[in-house]
């Protein structure tokens, strides 16, 4: 066949296929939203930890820099209006959701350098938060079932999102430089691109008398309600697609939790669906009413029993998801003079707000502030319950449905197929029998995952502990689920990954803290609380008993201390509740990252009380833990009481963490 001949045969399969595309848009504009928002959200969760540990921690950079790095790329989201304006809105929507494919899969394929793909991460940031007020302006312009593609849409990218955080144990695979991960992306990256060919001829332009009319005008001042876009996407990050926030609290599997939270949003997706089908003319009782549940569900917090804590996660994701569809109903179906929209600058706000809500969060930490952050919840939630409440106030018009709207949710619960998966295929890790001393401990504090250079590695950090083959490891900075740790579950993905059971004991929150990882039977264990409790990061410390073997047990402390230099007094008064509880027992050993050196006075305590320091006798500079990437201080120990022995002593070389751990074997 000849070249020319060819080509005009290739143009003729693209252009069928875009026609087949053009006559489904429910599949066409549901699924590309749906994909953009899943990239979106994955962009954001390499953004927010890459600023804090990539330019606060490895570089140095300070909250205000910080701060203002922040507040300039969240301002980008002003821009959608005018770009929109000088690009054309359809192009505009093409423009931003192939960009940020493109910046995904480039993030997905190289890890060499952390602050290249922060840089990623940013462009991708900028993009997203330009695309959803754009692509929902657009659905709003033509009217009709477009709105309700778009909605669901944007829950169902995040049902994506959930499923296949979940499938991977909640390590992103933005993070994992590996074929699957690798090829996943790459799948849904072209599967975005083939939809994009099919967008054009989908959306068809808007009758110059649809522009004039007064009828069909749009209300300004509804419209700038989308400004619930930025606490909305600030609750789905923190809370309700958080499964290991679900696992600390409940204690289950973490394939049930998995299950709990993506059965929550595809529930949130079914009522979302209904909200749509219905001709409203009286929307604004409905959210009235889940406008006063959703901030009562969030100021709850973590009320126990698990299936409470449970049934109010699932009861907020349902009424977050009505609410923002309620919003965008509101806004499509409001009438007003003009044809001008207040999207744009509503969706500048949203942005903003979505970024001061997460600095806000994570501030308690640092400063001293006069609110706890669990206060942030509920406010976020008020937010968005005002808007839903103004949007649908005298609702003027009805919303055209698409008659196939109910094939998304149900599509949707072929996602469950990946926890049910995880439940049948999960084996909890199993406590051996060991044949008594000596015994080989570790300790070692994990830097919340990040390596020296600001990337989240949690393989790495497994590797280290694998290669030295501890029987017992006390772990410090442990994060179950905080965002600006990239929202792993630390402690469940290396109790699988390594065969060990675990306990674990939250200080400065439910979500981190220290824990323990046996390979024997842990027989009894307790959580105990560290002085002074008005610290910015609350204190703790684990007690275990541990069986190892030969009727034989061994009683471990895993603690980490207070981290402010200067404060010596503190360190003191925990090193004493630490004395205090010790006292009268043997067989005991305390690890943990105390954040003094051999010459504090807090360590010269432990000294005095008989206690012995596992790695006195090596080499000063041989025993240095901190900084993993240059070594000039010691302050992660391994103290035995005075009926343990102690034998070889290790601090092994790896920049996974900034710590070095310290490795012991122990004799009775």
């Amino acid at each position: 066949m000849p070249r020319k001949a060819k080509t005009i045969a290739k143009k003729d399969r693209v252009s069928v296929f875009a026609e087949w595309l053009a006559v489904r848009p429910l599949l066409t504009e549901l699924t590309l939203t749906a994909l953009t928002v899943l990239f979106g959200m994955q962009v954001l969760r390499v953004l927010v930890p890459g600023m804090f540990w990539t330019l606060g921690g490895r570089m140095g950079w300070g909250a205000i820099e910080l701060g203002i790095i922040g507040f300039l790329i969240f301002l980008t989201g002003f821009l959608a209006g005018p770009l929109g304006r000088l690009a054309g809105n359809r192009r505009l929507i093409v423009i931003t959701a192939i960009g940020l494919g493109i910046m995904r899969l480039f993030m997905q394929v190289w890890w060499g350098e952390p602050l290249f793909n922060l840089s990623l991460a940013i462009v991708g940031t900028i993009l997203f938060v330009i695309f959803l007020p754009a692509c929902f302006e657009e659905a709003r312009l033509r009217g009709g079932p477009a709105i309700s593609h778009y909605a669901l849409g944007l829950l169902g990218g995040l049902a994506l999102d959930i499923a296949i955080n979940g499938a991977f144990g909640t390590y992103d695979t933005v993070w994992q430089v590996e074929p699957l991960p690798v090829l996943l992306t790459l799948l849904l990256v072209i599967i975005q691109l083939a939809l994009l060919v099919g967008l054009t001829p989908t959306i068809k332009t808007i009758s110059t008398k649809t522009h004039t009319t007064k009828t069909n005008g749009f209300s300004i001042a509804r419209s700038f309600t989308w400004l619930a876009i930025g606490p909305f996407l600030f609750l789905e990050l923190v809370i309700f697609q958080n499964i290991p926030r679900v696992a600390a609290l409940t204690g289950w599997p973490l394939p049930i939790d998995f299950g709990l939270t993506l059965l929550a949003q595809l529930a949130g997706l079914a009522v979302a669906a209904w909200l749509l089908s219905k001709p409203w003319r009286m929307l604004w009782p409905w959210a009235l009413g889940a406008g006063i549940l959703l901030p009562a569900v969030l100021a709850l917090g973590y009320q126990e029993p698990a299936a409470l804590i449970a049934l109010m996660f699932l009861v907020g994701q349902v009424l977050l998801s009505a609410l923002i569809v309620m919003v965008l109903i509101g806004i499509t179906t409001s009438t007003g003079k003009t044809q001008r929209s207040g999207v744009w600058i509503a969706n500048g706000i949203g942005t903003v707000l979505f970024l001061v809500l997460i600095l806000a969060y994570y501030a308690v930490y640092d400063i001293s502030l006069p609110y706890s952050n669990a206060a942030l919840e509920p406010i976020a939630g008020g937010i968005i319950a005002i808007c839903a409440i103004g949007a649908s106030v005298a609702m003027q018009r009805e919303i055209k449905v698409d008659p196939k709207l109910w094939l998304a949710p149900i599509f949707a619960l072929i996602l469950l197929v990946l926890p049910l998966a995880g439940v049948i295929t999960w084996r909890a890790p199993a406590a051996v029998t060991g044949q008594g001393f000596p015994i080989r401990i570790m300790t070692y504090n994990l830097h919340n995952g990040f390596n020296t250079k600001g990337k989240l590695n949690i393989e790495e950090i497994a590797q280290v502990i694998e290669s030295n083959n501890p029987d017992i490891v006390a772990l410090q900075e442990v994060s179950r689920g905080w965002v600006v740790s990239g929202r792993l579950d630390m402690l469940a993905w290396l109790s699988q990954r390594l065969h060990m059971p675990y306990v674990y004991g939250p200080t400065a929150d439910p979500f981190w803290g220290n824990a323990i990882l046996s390979r024997y039977p842990i027989l009894a264990y307790s959580r105990e609380d560290l002085p002074p409790r008005n610290l910015f990061i609350l204190r703790g410390f684990i007690a275990a008993l541990i069986d190892v073997g030969n009727d034989q047990q061994i009683k471990v402390i895993a603690t980490h201390f207070h981290h402010l230099e200067g404060q010596t007094d503190i360190r003191q008064l925990q090193s004493q509740t630490i004395l205090d509880f010790l006292t009268g027992l043997s067989s005991t050993v305390l690890l943990g990252d105390l954040n003094a050196e051999p010459t504090d006075r807090e360590i010269a305590m432990l000294y005095q009380a008989r206690l012995r320091d596992a790695a006195a006798r090596m080499d000063p500079e041989l025993a240095y833990t901190f900084a993993s990437d240059n070594p000039h201080q010691r302050i992660d120990y391994i103290w035995i009481s005075s009926d343990l022995r102690v034998g070889d002593v290790q601090v092994p070389l790896s920049t996974a963490s900034d710590h070095l751990p310290v490795v012991a074997v122990i004799y009775k």
